[in-house]
């Protein structure tokens, strides 16, 4: 019996776990430059040699050997020369972005959440040769919530593009919780002492 309990225990802990974990600013970054890269992939019509050129805003550097390492997960062969003989892509990452927005409560003991917004913009040029194909802009997204207790484990500490300013709390959902608190304390009190003198 304890064995089936200590089982049951360890997968209902497993699957919280699986559930409850946040992605972070930047593996959703990440995500976002696989999705542009996926796209570009559509466009260049699959696995083949390309010579590839990456440009980015200093402040952006550190994202250059995700996007190489996105190209190769879909098998293309990387050059960084000028190999008039095979194709030519130019990838330019222009911002990444992260914004938090409309803090709410959540429920009455929920604690706040807050939108958060990643955004990515970066454009594809393609050449065959020395004459451009396909110039491409992308504009990727990724919106959802995450609680305002967590922003600090979302964020990346070195990385400041992983962080944005928290938005206004919601004022009045903040009164309501210590009320309900004292004022149910409060008729327990009451209620306590009304039932004992009687």
């Amino acid at each position: 019996m304890k064995t089936k309990l200590s089982v049951l225990f360890l997968i209902l802990a497993s699957v919280a776990n699986t559930f409850g974990q946040t992605k972070t600013n930047l593996e959703i970054i990440n995500a976002l430059i696989s999705q542009s890269v996926a796209h570009a992939d559509s466009i260049l019509g699959g696995k083949q040699t390309i010579n590839l050129k990456v440009e980015t805003p200093s402040a952006l550097e550190v994202l250059k050997p995700k996007i190489f390492e996105a190209f190769i997960a879909k098998g293309y062969s990387i050059k960084t020369g000028t190999d008039l003989s095979e194709k030519s892509v130019d990838y330019t990452l222009f911002t990444v972005k992260t914004e938090y927005e409309n803090s709410y409560s959540d429920g009455i003991f929920g604690g706040t959440m807050v939108e958060r917004n990643v955004m990515l913009d970066a454009s594809l040029i393609i050449k065959s040769g020395d004459k451009p194909i396909m110039p491409v802009q992308f504009h990727k997204e990724y919106l959802d919530t995450v609680n305002l207790n967590n922003i600090h484990a979302v964020e990346n500490q070195v990385l400041p593009f992983t962080h944005a300013e928290l938005p206004s709390l919601p004022l009045l959902s903040n009164l309501w919780e210590p009320i309900i608190v004292v004022g149910t304390l409060t008729v327990t009190v009451i209620l306590l002492f009304t039932v004992r003198s009687k």
